[in-house]
């Protein structure tokens, strides 16, 4: 197995930090900041407590929406939305927005966003909406909650207490937007949701539907893809015993028929708990199915399993079993790679999110990137936790929070790497020529870049980030600002 390790440590405290083993040439791209603007103030109790489990569920924090061309970016605040030159930085247009939201994605001169879901609240409406780019008209929104009411009146008891309502996310493929969206609630210790999936046309009309009710579902902390006319994704279990084994399947995008599913069982010995998520994307010809505690599946386009490895294992600590994981975010598919982000440490059998670990994982806060024979090309050593992970042609494009483990806020910031820039079968010191040549540069903000809080546009040339304060305990960290970057 060919083993390329790279440990890119950035040291020091300005806000553009390079470590002394990273000078660079003349001839070697660089992350320049273009502007810098700062954003509205953020209400007290919308400073989240880091050290709390899903601390950022229900925090309405700023997302940039980027063109794919890169010369705007559309910055959408709980109260409003405005529109930016990134050459310029100035304002193109504001509008009122919807009370923040939750995904998005920019499709020629079109903007799909989806209103942020309600929070251990019940929602009336729950909608994706359709902008025009130039001018932030509304062009049409759909309901998606109309879809899922039913199903929650159907099968959702009295007495229990709604946990999610209408989350929304969905992906666009030619003239097709898919669009999955689910309610969940807790009744005693069970947990259970109801999920639509749906395929609208550019007009906003619904072609088909599918719908779902109970774990492990259609869909849930995964890509939603398109191979050939199918589109996969995957899903969630709380346990093989519980709801079965979780799986990757495939849905014919032109009638919502199901084609194919692939199990993934629970495997005890990799996994720090009980649950199972399959995060599953588009490489090549071929589906790739990650589950959360490192095992790969690597698929052909009808679901046949090809291969099979583990990305990463648990170790042992005297009397401890010391493990990490991935999640949708900490996950991307790059050209013949699979690229994984392991987030925290977690010690097996411990329930409580925080926790402190007698060790960090060694494989925690890390990029590595596989082939799909399963060798392991490059290990990047990071300082945070990766939130955002975006490849663009050769250029891998990190975004990162504070360091969960050890909650050190000084390497959030963007990361920037040449995908391009092979393994050559050892391990490498930093101070290695061989390092340089895949490391690009590195950004440091003022706080933590949250979950789809940074885009690239096509060409990996124009990155916009926004930072989110947060706290641990009274301390707070990290401002409320817009970053535009150019690759120069």
């Amino acid at each position: 197995m060919a083993i390329t390790t790279l440990i890119l440590l950035v040291c020091g405290c300005n806000q553009k930090k390079e470590s002394s083993e990273t000078t660079r040439t003349s001839l070697k791209p660089q992350l320049k900041l273009a502007h810098q603007i700062s954003l509205g103030n953020v209400a007290p109790d919308n400073i989240p407590e880091v050290t709390k489990e899903n601390w950022s569920f229900g925090v309405p924090y700023t997302k940039p929406v980027l063109a794919p061309d890169g010369k705007s970016v559309l910055v959408v605040e709980q109260a409003k939305m405005t529109m930016y030159d990134t050459a310029t930085g100035r304002k193109i247009w504001e509008k009122p927005t919807y009370g923040g939201i939750d995904n998005y994605w920019v499709s020629g001169d079109r903007i799909y966003l989806t209103e942020k879901y309600g929070n251990k609240r019940e929602k009336e409406h729950g909608y994706l909406i359709c902008l025009d780019r130039k001018s932030g008209d509304e062009l049409w929104r759909y309901d998606v909650n109309k879809d899922l009411l039913p199903l929650v009146q159907k099968y959702k008891p009295a007495d229990a207490q709604v946990s999610i309502c209408c989350y929304i996310k969905f992906s666009v493929y030619d003239n097709y937007v898919f669009v999955d969206g689910y309610t969940t609630w807790a009744a005693g210790k069970s947990n259970d949701r109801v999920e639509v999936l749906l395929c609208l046309g550019e007009d906003g009309k619904c072609n088909w539907k599918v719908e779902s009710h109970g774990y492990p579902g259609i869909y849930s902390l995964s890509k939603m893809q398109v191979i050939n006319g199918k589109l996969v994704m995957g899903t969630y279990s709380y346990g093989d015993n519980i709801n079965g084994p979780a799986y990757v399947h495939a849905y014919d995008i032109k009638t919502g028929k199901e084609l194919w599913k692939f199990y993934v069982e629970h495997d005890d010995e990799l996994a720090y708990k009980e649950t199972t998520s399959v995060n599953a994307g588009v490489v090549g010809d071929k589906v790739v199915a990650v589950a959360n505690f490192g095992k790969v599946y690597v698929l052909d386009e009808n679901g046949k399993k090809i291969n099979e490895f583990v990305a990463f294992k648990p170790v042992k600590h005297n009397e401890y079993t010391i493990c990490t994981n991935v999640w949708e975010s900490s996950v991307d598919f790059g050209k013949n790679v699979l690229i994984l982000a392991p987030q925290k440490t977690n010690v097996k059998g411990v329930t409580q999110y925080y926790a402190k670990a007698p060790v960090e994982h060694p494989d925690a806060g890390s990029v590595m990137v596989y082939d799909l024979n399963g060798n392991l090309q490059w290990k990047f050593r990071l300082g945070g936790n990766v939130t955002n992970m975006l490849v663009r042609g050769r250029y891998l494009l990190l975004g990162t929070s504070h360091n969960q483990d050890n909650l050190d806020y000084s390497y959030c910031g963007v990361y920037a790497f040449d995908l391009s820039q092979k393994g050559e079968g050892s391990e490498l010191k930093a101070t290695e020529q061989s390092v340089l040549e895949k490391y690009i540069d590195y950004y440091q903000t003022d706080g933590a870049i949250l979950w789809d809080s940074m885009g690239v546009s096509d060409d990996g040339k124009v990155i916009c980030a926004t930072t989110w304060p947060t706290r641990v305990g009274t301390e707070k960290h990290g401002q409320h600002i817009l970053y535009i970057l150019k690759m120069e």
